[in-house]
């Protein structure tokens, strides 16, 4: 979707929509009066209500988005405590296992 120029015409542009026809695409020609306005102003209103839709799924996702940072934040405080816990109970690791240390 864009206002052209071309080389020879209107110093205002033409207006045209490019659409997929199958694999390859093509650009409808709507031209510079009323109807390519019309078109021009449908087209930025449907962007416009994708853009606030994606920024309306956008702001439902960041709870989720932040409930996963803290459940992130507290396995590794569990992991850090359990660590701590072995190495105070006299464990100690061996090729990545825990064992307890004789003697």
């Amino acid at each position: 979707m864009a206002w052209e120029r071309r080389r020879q015409g209107a110093a205002t542009g033409y207006f045209y929509r490019s659409v997929r026809v199958g694999e390859v695409v093509k650009k409808v020609y709507f031209g510079r009066g009323a109807e390519a306005h019309e078109a021009a102003a449908l087209l930025e209103q449907h962007k416009n209500g994708r853009d606030e839709a994606r920024n309306l799924l956008h702001e439902t996702r960041f709870p989720v988005d932040e409930a996963d940072q803290l459940a992130m934040e507290v396995s590794e405080w569990s992991v850090l405590l359990h660590n701590v816990w072995l190495i105070l109970t006299g464990h100690h690791k061996h090729k990545g296992q825990w064992r307890k240390r004789h003697g």
